[in-house]
C-alpha cells in the first residue's frame, strides 16, 4: 500500500490549497467559534501550514470579507485517507469535514482525532521548535508531568476550542488570532510562576509562531493546570440569590463572606500584578497621566452621549416599566455628564498597573472554600496591544459590581417561578441585596489593599474613580441590552440610576 503524501506536502500544490480556501467560506460560518457569522466572506487565504505530524497540521488562515476588512483564524487540520476513517469520522463529526477530495483525502478538524491531541501535547512538554517558525514553551508544572497524556474534548461553547489532558491540563487553542502576545498567557505565565499567585490556574505551557516578545508573535494555543470546580461564581451567586428570594429575611453570612473572600482575591491579584516590574516593561506600573485621565473621561462622556441618543430613540418601543426608568436615565444626562467632567479637572495620583480587563462573576471559579480567577485575556472586542494597556485596577473593581448588580436582579428574569408580580415585589429586596453585598465585597477589598500605589489615596478620589467605571460599564450595559436582550434592559438602567443618586 503507497504511503500518503504528508499533510504539508499537499499544500505546496497550488490546485490543493485553492479547492481547501474555496471550501470555507461555506465551512467558516458554521463554526461556533467563527466570529463574524453576519459579515459576507469575499475569499480565503491560507498563509501559513505548520507541520504537527504527516497527517496532521495548523494552518493560520486570512478571511477577506466584502465590506474590506479582514481577520485571522487557526485551523487545525488534519488528513483523512482510508475510507474507514473518512467513514467513521463523518458519521461522528458531519459538520467538521472541510473538504472532500474525489478519489483522495478528507479534511478536517483535526481537534476529534487522538494522534492531533497527542502530538500537541508532546511538542508542548518537549518545547519543540520547528524549522517552519512554531515554538513551544513549558511551565514548571508541565516539564515534571508524563510524556504523555490521554485527551478528551469536553463540550464547551466557547470562542475558542478546549482540550483536556489526563484530567490535570486545560489547553485553550485560540481560534481567532491577533497578533502580539495573548494577555491569558503572559499574565498567568507572570502571576502563577513569578509572582506565586495561587489563585489562578498554574500556567502548563504554550505553542505560537515566534518569539513572545515580538510584537508579530501569534499566539495558537495556552496550556494551564486545570483547576477541579464547582461551577462559576455566576452559577454560585444565582443559588444565593435564589435561596434569599426564596426564604426572604436578611442576606445570609455564607453570601457575604464569600463576597469579602472575593474582594480579597480580587485585591490579592491586583497587588501581584502591581509588583511586575522585574518581567519587563509592559508589566512594570506607570503614574497616570493628567492626559490619561483626560482621554479615558472623554471615552465616558462620548459612550454616555452616543447611547442616550440610541435610548431616546428607542423609548417608544419600550415596556412601560423600562420606558419609566429610561425616562428617568435621560433626565440625568447632565447630571452625569458633570460627574465624569470632574473627572477630567481632578489631580488623581495613582499608578496604572495590568488588569484582568474583564472582570465578572463568570471569570472565577468556585471550589469549596475558595474562587480561581480565570480567563486573563481581556475585552474580546479590543485588539492586542489595547488589551495589554495598563489601567486603573478599579476598573476590574467595577465590573465585578456590576455583575453583583446583575446576579440579583437575573435571577428573578432567569428563574421561570417568579410572576411579573413576585418580581415587582422582589425588586427593592434585589436592591438591598446588591447593596449589602457590593459593599462587602469593596470593603474586603480595600481593606486588603491598604496603602496600595494603584490606588487614589482618599476616600473621595476612590469613590469618583470607582463611579466613572461602574457608570461606563452600566452605559455600556444599556447598548448591549438594548440591541441583544431588550428584557435584561431594566438592570442597567437601574444601575446608571444609582450611580447618579
Amino acid at each position: 500500500m503507497q504511503t500518503p503524501a504528508p499533510l504539508t506536502e499537499r499544500f505546496t500544490s497550488p490546485s490543493f490549497k485553492s479547492s481547501f480556501a474555496n471550501a470555507l467560506p461555506g465551512y467558516l460560518p458554521t463554526q461556533r467559534w467563527f466570529t463574524s457569522k453576519g459579515k459576507k466572506i469575499d475569499e480565503c487565504h491560507v498563509e501559513r501550514v505548520l507541520r504537527v505530524t504527516d497527517a496532521a497540521a495548523l494552518l493560520v488562515v486570512r478571511v477577506d470579507f466584502a465590506d474590506g476588512s479582514t481577520e485571522m483564524y487557526q485551523m487545525p487540520v488534519a488528513q483523512l485517507t482510508t475510507t474507514h476513517d473518512q467513514m467513521q469520522y463523518t458519521k461522528a463529526h458531519p459538520g467538521l469535514v472541510m473538504l472532500q477530495v474525489p478519489g483522495g483525502p478528507f479534511l478536517v478538524d483535526a481537534v476529534p482525532t487522538a494522534a492531533f491531541r497527542a502530538a500537541i501535547y508532546e511538542m508542548i512538554r518537549s518545547e519543540a521548535v520547528t524549522n517552519q517558525g512554531l515554538r513551544c514553551d513549558a511551565g514548571k508544572l508541565l516539564r515534571t508531568a508524563p510524556a504523555t497524556a490521554p485527551s478528551v474534548v469536553p463540550a464547551i461553547d466557547t470562542s475558542n476550542t478546549a482540550i483536556v489532558y489526563n484530567d490535570q491540563f486545560f489547553f485553550k487553542l485560540f481560534r481567532k488570532l491577533d497578533k502580539g502576545l495573548n494577555p491569558d498567557l503572559e499574565l498567568v505565565r507572570y502571576l502563577s510562576e513569578r509572582a506565586d499567585f495561587q489563585h489562578c490556574p498554574p500556567y502548563g505551557g504554550s505553542i505560537g509562531i515566534g518569539q513572545m516578545h515580538d510584537a508579530d508573535y501569534l499566539n495558537l494555543g495556552m496550556m494551564s493546570g486545570k483547576v477541579d470546580n464547582d461551577g462559576d461564581a455566576w452559577e454560585y451567586f444565582q443559588g444565593l440569590t435564589e435561596r434569599y428570594y426564596t426564604h426572604g429575611g436578611t442576606v445570609d453570612r455564607e453570601t457575604l463572606d464569600r463576597a469579602e473572600l472575593l474582594g480579597k482575591r480580587t485585591a490579592e491579584m491586583h497587588l501581584k500584578l502591581a509588583r511586575g516590574a522585574d518581567a519587563g516593561a509592559m508589566l512594570t506600573p506607570e503614574a497616570m497621566s493628567p492626559d490619561y485621565r483626560t482621554e479615558i473621561t472623554a471615552a465616558a462622556r462620548k459612550l454616555l452621549n452616543r447611547q442616550m441618543g440610541e435610548l431616546a430613540d428607542k423609548l417608544p418601543g419600550l415596556t412601560p416599566e423600562q420606558r419609566s426608568l429610561a425616562k428617568k436615565v435621560l433626565g440625568l444626562k447632565d447630571q452625569l455628564d458633570d460627574k465624569l467632567q470632574r473627572l477630567a479637572t481632578k489631580p488623581m495620583d495613582l499608578d496604572l498597573i495590568r488588569i484582568h480587563g474583564d472582570y465578572h462573576l463568570g471569570q472565577v471559579l468556585v471550589t469549596a472554600h475558595d474562587f480561581y480567577i480565570i480567563d486573563f485575556e481581556g475585552e474580546p472586542l479590543l485588539s492586542i496591544p489595547e488589551r495589554r494597556r495598563k489601567r486603573p485596577a478599579l476598573k476590574d473593581v467595577a465590573g465585578m459590581v456590576r455583575s453583583f448588580h446583575y446576579a440579583a436582579r437575573g435571577q428573578l428574569l432567569l428563574n421561570p417561578k417568579y410572576s411579573d408580580d413576585q418580581k415587582a415585589a422582589h425588586a427593592a429586596r434585589g436592591e438591598r441585596w446588591f447593596k449589602e453585598v457590593s459593599e462587602a465585597y469593596l470593603a474586603a477589598y480595600f481593606a486588603e489593599c491598604g496603602l496600595a500605589s494603584f490606588l487614589p489615596k482618599n476616600e473621595e478620589d476612590r469613590s469618583l474613580l470607582l463611579d466613572l467605571f461602574i457608570l461606563e460599564k452600566a452605559i455600556y450595559e444599556v447598548a448591549y441590552e438594548l440591541n441583544s436582550r431588550p428584557e435584561w434592559l431594566s438592570i442597567p438602567l437601574s444601575g446608571v440610576l444609582g450611580v447618579a443618586e
